[in-house]
């Protein structure tokens, strides 16, 4: 067997990016080195606190950064009637067990990439 594909993870739990997640999570093609949140269906708090659930349903062993409350360019966007006021509206979850380093995600992400033998691509899901 090949050696697994290292990535990180860049995404605003929803509906479709928990998926995503867990399709990468599931692969034994893949290694989820970080993970970060961004603003995006709803606010960085909400996007983040998702992240934490689904990463601690889908067993992701890997660390957490919290992005950016707003995009570098325009206003944040909330979408409450996509996915819901929590953004991630409808399944049960578990409380995390998987809480956020004390590094921005750029920071993570530059970290991720300094630490690794070899590339790591940005999965961006949000």
């Amino acid at each position: 067997m090949t050696r697994p594909i290292p990535i990180l993870l860049d995404g605003d739990p929803g509906h479709d990016d928990a998926m995503a997640w867990m399709l990468a999570r599931s692969s034994p093609l893949l290694e989820i080195r970080g993970v970060t949140s961004v603003c995006g269906n709803q606010t960085i708090e909400k996007t983040t606190y998702n992240a934490q659930r689904v990463m601690t349903l889908l067993g992701i062993d890997a660390p957490l950064a919290k992005g950016r409350p707003r995009p570098l360019a325009g206003e944040p966007m909330a979408a409450p009637s996509v996915h819901g006021a929590s953004g991630l509206d409808g399944p049960v979850l578990p409380e995390p067990a998987v809480f956020p380093v004390d590094l921005p995600a750029c920071a993570l992400m530059a970290k991720v990439l300094e630490e690794s033998g070899v590339p790591v691509p940005l999965w961006p899901t949000g």
